[in-house]
């Protein structure tokens, strides 16, 4: 064990060198640290009862610490989750080391995977403690919650992949199982929303419900985290018990079941090299191995001439996936629940005496789902060309290549803006212009996510993918943003009966603008490999 401690300490010191050695990298990991202090302990509460209610956060961070557990045991059931790097499996693995030291190694390194989670969402710290009236203290509680499960869901995801590798029916059953408690709990909201009088208290009771802290691990944690802040001694026991059960339980099933989990872990470490480079073919967008084989229908891009055989090529490559192009099971569940949304708000309005204008309704949603697009959008048909040679050689030139090569992550989000927005407006009844600006705006954020990404591709290269640089590319995404809203909002100001339709349009002409700008600004990113492998 002296040896894997020896190894940490010389990789936090290896780190700090680094540091040192690069000081405009330095500075700016000191200025984040530094804009996180102010914007936790700067902030100032509300006064007098003007809070929300505590029970809606109860809710929120439910739904939080489930849809960061979803995506990581879905991995799990296609190619494990690791702790581990290249490195590790080349060196470690075959060193005279027990396995369960390496094992040890790795969770303790793993943990660092959930700091740079935890950095990002302590900016909204000082936003939830204005309104909901916490203490900075019961935020970090929080944070911690979702780093524990974080750390355990990924250990239960080498688990499920250990049980379903390899067998088809297992894994089916296993996904399905997922999204039936998933439904399961979704039905139960809804009924209790429904049957509770469909106003705002309804929704409040149902979505914090007692009942949902003894859903495994996940209610476990969001049981002892609102324990702790509650300061109900009972339950801080009871939910601490269980959750060190799920943790330690965890471990020991998987080192029990799988004392020899190399072969595992190997295929998850190769897995997670392959969505950093995302070089190989026949993987999806997320860099992963397909679970079943693709089905070649067609030989041969045949269509294109010059820079613009990028886009088809990748066109060719959606075709083989799905029989509609850009067209995703995490389409139909957005605009799910942008309808489920729809009609919880149109109840408690209506149960208040009131009518919500269809137009809000729209405009909450769009603005939910933009922020939903950040997320799905940082790995991008562009981002897999970057590090095959060929892109370079190609006798265009590099801003054409660059607009081709990104011409199918601009048009994802488009696409996926039609079906959700359609939906959702036939549900509510909106206009129809309201519809189609709604889809435009969608369309032009995503525009923006793919050139600041590009940007950042350009300026720190392969540092783009760190937690700090990345949390700085949420920032930057604000401000390039700002200049559409705040546009819209002094248009607003100057005339508050003007349709919405109106005041969206400045946002979509920003958002397009500076796209082209940066797009413009990067020209040069595709001159040559070297360009894209800075460290």
């Amino acid at each position: 064990m002296n040896a894997m401690l020896y190894l940490i300490r010389k990789e936090i010191k290896n780190k700090i060198i680094y540091l040192i050695k690069h000081p405009g990298k330095l500075i700016l990991y000191i200025g984040v640290l530094a804009l996180l202090i102010f914007t936790i302990f700067t902030s100032e509460q509300p006064k007098g009862n003007d809070f929300l209610d505590i029970r809606i956060l109860q809710g929120l961070y439910f739904v939080a610490l489930t849809g960061i557990s979803l995506p990581i045991i879905l991995t799990g059931l296609k190619s494990g989750a690791t702790f581990f790097s290249m490195s590790d499996v080349n060196f470690l693995f075959v060193s005279p080391i027990s396995p369960k030291k390496i094992l040890a190694y790795g969770l303790l390194t793993g943990m660092g995977s959930t700091l740079s989670i935890m950095v990002f969402l302590m900016f909204y710290s000082g936003m939830v403690c204005d309104a909901f009236a916490i203490t900075p203290l019961n935020m970090f509680v929080l944070l911690i919650g979702i780093a524990v499960v974080v750390f355990t869901m990924q250990i239960v995801a080498l688990i499920v992949y250990n049980f379903t590798s390899g067998n088809s029916f297992r894994v089916k059953a296993v996904k399905n199982t997922i999204f039936t408690v998933i439904a399961i709990i979704l039905a139960y909201i809804l009924y209790g929303f429904l049957t509770n009088g469909a106003d705002m208290d309804a929704l409040c009771a149902s979505i914090s419900s007692p009942y949902l802290q003894y859903i495994p691990l996940v209610g476990w944690v969001k049981g002892l985290a609102f324990a702790i802040i509650n300061n109900d001694t009972n339950n801080i026991i009871i939910f601490a018990i269980l959750t060190l059960i799920a943790i330690l339980g965890s471990i020991l099933v998987f080192t029990k079941t799988n004392s020899d989990y190399y072969g595992d872990v190997l295929q998850a470490t190769e897995s997670s090299y392959a969505l950093k480079k995302s070089v190989k073919e026949g993987r999806n967008n997320t860099g992963i191995k397909l679970s079943k084989a693709v089905k070649v229908r067609d030989t041969g891009i045949n269509h294109g001439w010059g820079a613009n055989t990028f886009f088809y090529k990748h066109l060719r490559e959606e075709k083989r996936k799905r029989l509609i192009p850009y067209f995703r099971v995490s389409t139909l569940i957005l605009a799910a629940a942008n309808i489920i949304f729809a009609f919880v708000m149109q109840k408690v309005s209506a149960a208040d005496g009131e009518t919500i204008n269809p137009e809000m309704i729209l405009f909450i949603a769009l603005a939910a789902d933009s922020y939903i697009l950040f997320f799905s959008n940082l790995v991008s048909d562009w981002a897999r060309e970057l590090t095959v040679p060929y892109i370079y050689l190609v006798p265009e030139k590099p801003f054409q290549k660059l607009i081709w090569s990104s011409a199918s992550s601009i048009l994802k989000p488009l696409i996926d803006g039609v079906v959700v927005f359609t939906a959702l407006s036939l549900f509510i009844r909106v206009n129809p212009l309201s519809t189609l600006i709604a889809i435009l705006i969608f369309g032009s954020v995503g525009f923006i996510y793919t050139a600041t990404n590009i940007l950042f591709q350009r300026v720190f290269g392969s540092m783009s993918s760190n937690g700090i640089i990345g949390l700085m590319y949420f920032m930057f995404i604000a401000v390039l943003l700002a200049p559409g809203i705040i546009l819209s909002f002094l248009i607003y100001c100057v005339n508050d009966q003007i349709a919405p339709v109106i005041l969206g349009l400045p946002i979509f002409a920003c958002d397009v603008l500076i796209s082209l700008l940066i797009f413009v600004c990067c020209r040069n990113l595709l001159s040559n490999l070297e360009m894209n492998e800075k460290s």
